[in-house]
């Protein structure tokens, strides 16, 4: 019988990389993969050609996530960044877990993780060792795919990178990388009760990032170097963003300046027998994104 892998945040960036590297790889023949999402009808011309089934998948709605789970063996768990509450919503998860079976969870954490009690990534962690269940976190730095995605903007339409990260040295790393160490966890049991911090191999200035920038896309790229409060101003009144969401990435910016997020390690080559996908790489794959 194939064993049934159900990936959360399937329409994501890491859960749509994982479920694409999940049907590269050659153990793809013993998965049944089940694409989780809130909408499958939706979101069926774009799953159904990487997936053998489609469910509805609603973390704020038990039932659901209780139907969804029914002789699943493996999850990969990405959280939903509005959901901070882990006692509300995780911990009643987990449990549905354990009574359908789970025997894996594969979880998008958090570089640094294990030294920040105040994330909800740490919290999860810690129920997740307590489950029973075996576990895999993946504590990835900061992802390239940001740019591509919540600044792509700002880079598209005004040319610039509007971020307050000061001189800080940032170390990036692209999804897909990401993602291929998720499917290698899902597809084997070669991963179990582990704990691996993921980076590329470059720690970089924003200033690095838009010479970089320039170069791909031919116009000039700068560096926006804001106050915390004019970056505050511009995103939650100017733009309409969520307060929540724009004091978390206050806090991942002030960390950045405060030259703490340029850790690099050797794990991802030690995992997928190649360097990691460098940025100048991750910027010519995505320069349509930022075409005007």
């Amino acid at each position: 019988m194939p064993i049934r892998v159900l990936i959360t945040g399937s329409t994501g960036n890491v859960g749509l990389e994982t479920l694409q590297a999940l049907n590269r790889l050659p153990q793809r023949k013993d998965l049944f993969l089940i694409a989780a999402t809130q909408q499958p009808e939706r979101d069926r011309p774009l799953l159904a050609p990487l997936t053998d089934d489609l469910i509805r998948f609603d973390f704020t709605n038990p039932a659901s996530t209780q139907r969804a789970l029914e002789g699943v063996e493996k999850v990969l768990l990405i959280r939903p960044p509005q959901l901070a509450d882990v006692k509300k919503f995780f911990d009643p998860l987990v449990r549905q877990m354990q009574q359908a079976g789970v025997r894996q969870v594969v979880f998008l954490s958090l570089q640094g993780v294990e030294s920040n009690a105040y994330t909800p990534h740490h919290k999860i962690e810690l129920i997740l060792r307590e489950s029973g269940m075996a576990y895999t976190f993946l504590r990835p730095s900061f992802f390239m795919q940001n740019l591509s995605t919540t600044h792509r903007k700002e880079i598209q339409e005004r040319n610039e990178i509007f971020v307050p990260a000061g001189n800080g040295r940032t170390a990036f790393i692209d999804v897909r990388d990401i993602a291929e160490v998720a499917a290698l966890a899902l597809a084997t049991d070669d991963h179990l009760n582990q704990a691996y911090e993921l980076t590329g191999s470059e720690a970089l200035t924003y200033y690095e990032i838009a010479d970089m920038l320039t170069a791909v896309l031919g116009r000039k790229i700068t560096y926006k170097d804001p106050s915390i409060l004019r970056f505050l101003w511009r995103k939650r009144i100017q733009e309409g963003v969520p307060l929540s969401f724009v004091m978390v990435m206050i806090a991942l910016y002030t960390v950045s300046k405060a030259g703490k997020a340029d850790t690099l390690t050797d794990v991802l080559p030690g995992l997928l027998g190649r360097p990691p996908i460098l940025f100048r790489q991750f910027a010519e794959d995505m320069k349509k994104v930022w075409d005007r």
